[in-house]
C-alpha cells in the first residue's frame, strides 16, 4: 500500500511538471509567433509570463529584450539584455544588442576591464565547479597524508597546491561573476531619468543626473530614498526608489 501511494504521488508530480513544461513551451512558441507577426507588445508580455513560470533563461531574456526594442521600450530592453548577460556573460547576441540599445539611450559604454575579459572567455559555472573540486580533493589529499607514512611530504605538497589553486579559482569567480558583483546594482527606468542628490530630501543639491537606462549600485535605503554609487565614477548620493529596478530580479 505504501509503495502504491508513493508511486501515485510520484506520478502526480511528474504529471504536474510535464504540464508546466508543456505550458512553458506553448507560451514561448506563441510569443515567438507574435514577434514574427509584428505584435511586439503582446510578444513581450508572453515572454515575461514564460520567465515567471520557469527558471531564468539567458535566451528568453534576450528575446524579451528584442521584443521591447521593437515596441520602442529601449530602457526595459536594456534591462533584459543585461539580465541575459548576467546569466550568460558570453552570450554575444545579447552583448551586441545591449551596446546598440545603450547608444540609442545615450549611455556611454563601460571601459573594458580584466573582469570583462575573463567573463567573455571563461564560463563561471565551470570555473566554480573546478574550484570546488580542487579545494575538496586537495583537502582530502592533505588529510590522507597524515595516515600514510610513505610519500607524506609529496601528498601534503600536492594537497596544499590543489587547495591553493581551488581557492584562487573561487576568488576569480567572486570578483567576476555578475550574479555576485551585480547583486546590488539597479537600473534607472523612470521616464526622464532621475537625479543623484547630496541628501535624502527633494530640495537637496543635485550631484548629477541619472539618465534613463543608467546603472547605479544601491548601498542602503532610508524610506523612499536609496543611497548609492555610480559604478563607473564611484560618485555617491541619494536618489528616489521609484523607477529603480534591480538587475537581478527577485526570486
Amino acid at each position: 500500500m505504501k509503495i502504491n501511494a508513493c508511486l501515485s504521488v510520484l506520478s502526480l508530480l511528474l504529471l504536474v511538471v510535464g504540464l508546466q513544461t508543456r505550458a512553458f513551451g506553448d507560451e514561448l512558441t506563441d510569443a515567438r509567433a507574435r514577434f514574427t507577426d509584428g505584435e511586439f507588445d503582446q510578444a513581450a508580455k508572453l515572454f515575461e509570463q514564460a520567465l515567471e513560470k520557469s527558471p531564468p533563461s539567458a535566451a528568453v531574456f534576450y528575446e524579451l529584450g528584442r521584443s521591447l526594442v521593437k515596441a520602442g521600450q529601449e530602457p526595459r530592453a536594456a534591462l533584459n539584455f543585461r539580465r541575459s548577460l548576467i546569466l550568460d556573460p558570453r552570450f554575444a547576441p545579447a552583448r551586441t544588442a545591449l551596446q546598440e540599445t545603450n547608444i540609442a539611450l545615450g549611455i556611454a559604454p563601460p571601459k573594458p576591464d580584466w573582469q570583462t575579459k575573463i567573463l567573455e572567455r571563461v564560463p563561471m559555472k565551470a570555473l566554480t565547479l573546478a574550484g570546488v573540486i580542487l579545494f575538496w580533493v586537495g583537502g582530502f589529499t592533505g588529510l590522507a597524508a597524515f595516515f600514510f607514512q610513505k610519500k607524506r611530504g609529496r601528498r601534503l605538497t600536492l594537497g596544499f597546491a590543489m587547495v591553493f589553486v581551488g581557492v584562487g579559482l573561487l576568488a576569480v569567480v567572486w570578483f567576476c561573476d555578475p550574479l555576485i558583483t551585480m547583486s546590488n546594482t539597479a537600473m534607472v527606468l523612470t521616464n526622464g531619468g532621475s537625479s543623484l542628490l547630496r541628501s535624502p530630501t527633494d530640495q537637496a543639491e543635485k550631484v548629477t543626473s541619472l539618465p534613463q537606462g543608467s546603472l547605479i549600485e544601491v548601498l542602503s535605503q532610508r524610506g523612499r530614498w536609496f543611497y548609492g554609487a555610480l559604478p563607473a565614477s564611484g560618485v555617491r548620493g541619494w536618489f528616489l526608489t521609484e523607477g529603480i529596478v534591480p538587475l537581478i530580479p527577485p526570486a
